[in-house]
């Protein structure tokens, strides 16, 4: 999901001059108003209908950065959580904006989660909070992280349809095959990456389309298989 204008210009991180800034409790994935926010959620949601095993989230970060590669003609790339020696922590496959809805480039910062987001634009698959719809099936997932320079245009990272355990974006196809601008994780990415780093604020997350800039890191990364 997700929505914005202009694309920001890549490697510098700038939001551009894309959706007008939202405040108060609207939120603009393409204008979308959104609930009440719940900040730094770490308790894992769990849908009806899925798994309620619910482990402990670490207190404290092990990611120094967030790392998202694209191709802009398939609207499909990967997600790399790297720690501070530079292993891969975590890696899954996304979905971000089509031709219409680019999703920026450049480099930016963490702001928050939010969990369960929701949205009246989509109707059922968007307005329900996720961990309270039969198997998941709201179009954000369970976690959706802010971005302090993109605050303003509505673009996220987030979860998916589907149970916690989801690996796959597929079912938010059934709305649209690419996002409107943000990048969408499979729900198993999505809180994944949550656990690694439950306090956000302020760390890097890079955007591009460069291959260059995927991590090289050695580790055994958690995520899609």
């Amino acid at each position: 999901m997700g929505g914005h204008r202009n694309p920001g210009p890549t490697g510098t991180g700038t939001a551009g001059n894309g959706h007008s800034a939202h405040s108060g409790n609207t939120h603009s994935h393409s204008g979308e108003p959104s609930s009440g926010h719940k900040k730094n959620q770490h308790t894992k949601p769990h849908p009806t209908g899925t798994p309620a095993s619910v482990k402990p989230v670490p207190t404290s970060n092990r990611v120094k950065r967030v790392v998202v590669v694209f191709n802009a003609d398939t609207s499909t790339g990967e997600v790399f959580a790297v720690a501070p020696d530079g292993s891969i922590l975590l890696k899954g496959d996304v979905v971000v904006g089509g031709k219409d809805s680019p999703t920026p480039t450049g480099t930016y910062h963490a702001l928050r989660w939010e969990s369960n987001h929701v949205s009246q634009k989509y109707g059922s698959y968007a307005n329900t909070p996720w961990d309270q719809s039969p198997l998941g099936l709201n179009a954000f997932g369970p976690f959706q992280l802010h971005l302090k320079e993109l605050e303003s245009r509505g673009i996220y990272l987030h979860g998916t349809m589907g149970p916690s355990w989801n690996p796959f974006t597929a079912l938010n196809s059934l709305l649209s095959p690419t996002s409107h601008g943000c990048v969408r994780m499979s729900n198993r990415t999505d809180i994944g990456l949550h656990d690694l780093m439950p306090h956000p604020e302020g760390i890097e997350v890079k955007i591009s389309t460069d291959k260059n800039d995927i991590p090289t890191g050695q580790g055994k990364p958690q995520g899609n298989p």
